[in-house]
């Protein structure tokens, strides 16, 4: 990779493939995280070859796809992996690992939540520490990534509910003011149901943007959201886009 290459200066593992799924380039970020190999498919468990092969093969590329990734300090971790067709012969994809302590402390919450299930020992204390992680879990559910000029990602995972919503709320404005955000990218791929609650707080959050001079783009819309921020369009200035990975090529982010 030379000193001119886009991905030099790119926060999140990314790779330029060919045909063969060969790696043609790859960010620095990628290399530090996964290790140099010569194809792409080499990076994944066994398990995942398959799934990622006829992923990136497909003529109609939609993502993204859960796929376990070898790090180089040899364990395994869960990762969403974003693709683009740039020709007939090129990839762009990137890789975004999903946040590990979200799926410890779910596993702590399954844990306990069996526990109360079992016995009624200490149920009141037990309670207590089932809604601490819950809460917790729910403040994870909405990570703030920074791409770099300006631009900021926030995937949103799961409901967004009024619980969500308190978890949540002071975080991302917090993270958007303090890491000088000057478009918010609002990924709703992994977002599940949203609630009168969440349309409501959507509108606020956008509102809250416009007045602190900062862009927005939302992305992952499936036909649901569609139709419930329909409503909400008419009164405040909302971009959307089909996918991340197109915005993150249309605003050169990735090669």
């Amino acid at each position: 990779m030379t000193s001119t290459s886009p991905f030099d200066s790119w926060p999140l593992p990314a790779y330029q493939l060919n045909n063969k799924l060969e790696i043609v380039e790859s960010s620095e970020a990628a290399d530090s995280m996964f290790g140099k190999t010569n194809n792409f498919l080499e990076l994944l468990d066994e398990g995942s070859i398959a799934k990622a092969r006829n992923f990136l093969q497909s003529s109609n590329i939609s993502g993204p796809v859960e796929l376990d990734f070898k790090f180089s300090e040899g364990n395994l971790k869960l990762c969403d992996l974003f693709c683009k067709r740039d020709s007939e012969f090129i990839l762009n994809v990137i890789v975004v690992p999903k946040d590990d302590r979200v799926s410890k402390i779910a596993d702590q919450l399954s844990n306990l939540r069996s526990r109360l299930q079992e016995t009624n020992y200490d149920l009141l204390q037990e309670k207590e520490q089932t809604d601490k992680l819950l809460q917790r879990v729910n403040e994870l559910s909405a990570p703030t990534i920074e791409l770099g000029e300006g631009n900021l990602l926030i995937p949103l995972f799961g409901d967004l509910d009024s619980a969500k919503i308190e978890a949540i709320r002071d975080h991302i404005l917090k993270d958007v003011y303090e890491k000088n955000a000057e478009t918010v990218i609002l990924d709703l791929t992994a977002m599940d149901k949203i609630s009168p609650e969440g349309m409501e707080y959507l509108s606020s959050l956008f509102q809250t943007f416009k007045v602190m001079g900062i862009g927005n783009i939302i992305t992952g819309i499936n036909p649901h959201h569609a139709k419930e921020l329909h409503a909400i369009r008419s009164t405040i200035d909302m971009h959307f886009e089909a996918s991340l990975a197109k915005v993150l090529s249309e605003r050169r982010l990735v090669n």
